[in-house]
């Protein structure tokens, strides 16, 4: 209980001294939470329940060994691990050294402790595996930026009441600009969900947004659109399908051609061109202008520019791509699997003491016998590092 309360008191420190520094999103989850109202009933409930938890155990544990008689029982003939089955024996008598095989039968002679070691051990090198996989789809997405990110280096937001026609006007001038689509998007209501997904229009059929789908293709055709795996999800439909929605009580139907990756709103987009949402409502005008630049163009220079031309009535950013902002995702991922590859250690080095432990008067037999104290190494550390094997060959498939 002394040890559990020093860390449970060390763990809420850390908490509210460095979890707002912590950074990324979950620092900022740590600094909202802690303006929040029931933010002292939490930060004393849960290390007080852990604490419970951990003294529950620890008694159950204390109370059973203070049930073990004061005079030992004698140790069945038998030893522990059983009769060396037939294969070891056959081992033994084509000179396979008997370190392995006295190893092997270590590691494996009962199979229900061995099993038991083998799962704990497995079970961090999953929780890894899975780490490493998210790992390597960071990579993947960010060496793939170019390819699936957006194709407009910059976004065009114009101040309420300006005319379409005055915006095209600024943006066309400018000869860094190579085009300019413009784009809208209107919240829908698909059959049999009670929220709204994205619906966007973006470019015309003259001049289509140059979309880099991860599946399927462009659209390019009437009432064509790309959807984010958000809403292929949602949905439970694929490329290929066609889905029905509704736009301030007008039906639409589109037809999904492909997927892209799309960060906004879960993924729960589907992007069409403007002239298709037109052709039910006339009256859409385009919110927002996605500008593709000519090669070489500096980005901020041609933000200020455009941002400056018509007296601060246009707010123009630069386009987030799907790769941006995973920077804080990799380092929770290390720090994962520096802990988990911690605790596997800790776990294996529990195993090799408990057994060394069980088969203390084993390993004083098997020195009488003739066992040199190299031997004897080599038995344990064979024992050890085929449980290790078993657990990281499980771990791995099944991760």
């Amino acid at each position: 209980l002394a040890f559990a309360l020093t860390g449970v008191v060390l763990g809420t420190a850390l908490v509210e001294t460095l979890g707002a520094r912590t950074p990324g999103r979950i620092g900022e989850a740590v600094g909202v939470w802690q303006d929040l109202p029931a933010h002292t009933a939490v930060l004393l409930s849960l290390p007080a329940a852990a604490l419970l938890f951990i003294g529950a155990a620890t008694g159950l544990a204390a109370w059973r060994a203070g049930r073990v008689p004061a005079v030992p029982a004698l140790r069945s003939a038998d030893p522990a691990g059983g009769r060396m089955p037939t294969l070891a024996r056959r081992a033994l008598g084509l000179g396979v050294p008997p370190a392995a095989v006295l190893g092997w039968h270590a590691a494996f002679g009962r199979r229900s402790r061995s099993l038991s070691s083998v799962a704990r051990l497995a079970l961090p090198i999953l929780l890894i595996t899975v780490a490493l996989s998210a790992w390597s789809t960071l990579d993947s997405l960010q060496g793939r930026a170019g390819q699936n990110g957006p194709a407009a280096g910059l976004t065009a937001r114009a101040a309420e009441g300006m005319k379409d026609h005055e915006v095209r006007a600024v943006l066309d001038a400018d000869p860094r600009v190579a085009a300019v689509h413009p784009g809208v998007e209107v919240a829908a209501l698909v059959p049999g969900q009670t929220g709204t997904i994205a619906l966007r229009g973006l470019g015309s059929r003259t001049a289509p947004y140059p979309f880099s789908p991860a599946e399927g293709r462009a659209p390019h055709g009437p009432d064509e659109a790309v959807a984010g795996q958000g809403l292929l999800d949602l949905l439970d439909i694929r490329v290929g399908d066609w889905v029905r929605m509704t736009v301030g009580g007008r039906p639409q139907i589109l037809h999904i051609v492909g997927r892209v990756i799309e960060p906004e709103n879960a993924g729960r987009v589907v992007t069409t061109d403007l002239d298709t949402l037109r052709e039910r409502d006339p009256s859409l005008e385009p919110a927002f202008y996605q500008l593709r630049l000519r090669p070489g163009a500096d980005t901020e220079a041609v933000s200020t520019r455009l941002a400056g031309a018509l007296d601060g009535r246009l707010d123009v950013a630069r386009a987030a791509g799907s790769a941006e902002g995973l920077a804080p995702a990799r380092a929770v991922v290390m720090g994962l699997v520096a802990v988990l590859a911690l605790i596997g250690l800790t776990e294996l080095l529990t195993v090799i003491g408990a057994s060394v432990r069980e088969r203390e008067r084993d390993l004083l037999a098997l020195k009488a016998m003739g066992l040199t104290p190299r031997q004897v190494t080599s038995m344990i550390v064979t024992s050890a590092a085929l449980t290790a094997l078993a657990a990281s060959v499980a771990g791995t498939a099944f991760g």
